[in-house]
């Protein structure tokens, strides 16, 4: 009996682990595996929402051709890298600004209301904060073109023109995202050492000096961190785009996700669309393993 005890007692010490990582490990496969193999299977077939499911046949890698040959798609890519790459730069720099600001002990108490004024645009919702910023753009009533009158510069035709629409694009991203970097930047901030100052000032280094030599070195983890979750959200930039220039003015501000969205659902070809997507999730990891390569490289 003690044998037999002692067996049903080892075996539910062994299988305790797996029933509390079970609900999580069936979750991520119901809701990221399955759906990831399915996109990869409709990609192989000719998918056309437009036509009968009789019309459904298989294609290989037709579709994956086909994408990849689709000039628009392929300047989406070039777009939102070259997106991905400015508002990234904008919202760390910025952000280590501000953060450098509100972390000053001389600084900070006076500048208590402003911390929560610098997370308003992370409150809002994308849809709501670029619907509020299309208002700004506007070419004939918008406040942006009257201030610029008043001043006695040119309105701007912000969604009418490919240089003005992306550069509206890449500031409503920056507004929205440039307090997320500012918080966790403060945060490590305020893991630096102050005796670490002290002494720099003691030796008298100048606070330029000071934040390139301990500043920055003591806060690379957290500004990599920063780093690769702006990454891989400025790649699924999607809102903005289709609330304020709907990839226009042509298709100068489509990205890839608009691509994706507008093929699969509007032209209604959702095998090209899957395709897409999985071209899609082979660009966001690649980019994230070299990003992550040169951190532990800078590490090392």
């Amino acid at each position: 009996m003690k044998s037999g005890a002692g067996a049903v007692k080892k075996l539910s010490e062994r299988a305790t682990p797996y029933l509390f990582i079970g609900p999580a490990v069936i979750l991520i496969v119901l809701l990221a595996i399955v759906p990831l193999a399915y996109s990869i299977y409709i990609s192989l077939l000719n998918y056309n929402l437009s036509l009968p499911n009789s019309m459904i046949r298989w294609t290989g890698l037709d579709n994956y051709k086909y994408m990849l040959t689709n000039g628009p798609f392929m300047k989406s890519i070039g777009w939102t890298l070259v997106f991905t790459f400015f508002t990234v730069l904008l919202n760390v720099t910025l952000g280590m600004i501000l953060a450098l600001i509100l972390n000053n002990e001389k600084v900070s108490r006076q500048t208590k209301i402003f911390k929560s004024l610098f997370i308003l645009p992370m409150m809002l919702a994308p849809v709501v904060s670029t619907t509020m910023w299309k208002i700004m753009f506007g070419a004939i009533y918008g406040p942006i073109n009257y201030l610029f009158e008043s001043l006695g510069l040119q309105a701007v035709a912000w969604t009418g023109e490919t240089l003005p629409a992306k550069i509206a694009v890449i500031l409503i991203d920056v507004w929205g995202a440039t307090p997320f970097c500012m918080l966790i930047l403060i945060a490590a901030l305020q893991t630096v050492p102050k005796d670490i100052y002290e002494s720099a000032a003691i030796d008298g280094a100048n606070r330029v000096r000071v934040f390139f030599k301990i500043t920055l070195p003591l806060t690379r983890n957290f500004i990599a961190l920063v780093v690769s979750l702006r990454v891989m959200d400025a790649l699924k930039i999607f809102d903005s785009i289709m609330i304020l220039t709907d990839g226009g003015p042509g298709d100068s501000t489509e990205t890839m996700g608009t691509m994706i969205y507008k093929t699969a659902f509007r032209y209604m070809n959702v095998g090209a669309g899957s395709a897409g997507a999985i071209i899609f999730f082979i660009i966001i990891i690649f980019v994230t393993l070299i990003f992550m390569k040169l951190i532990r490289n800078d590490r090392q």
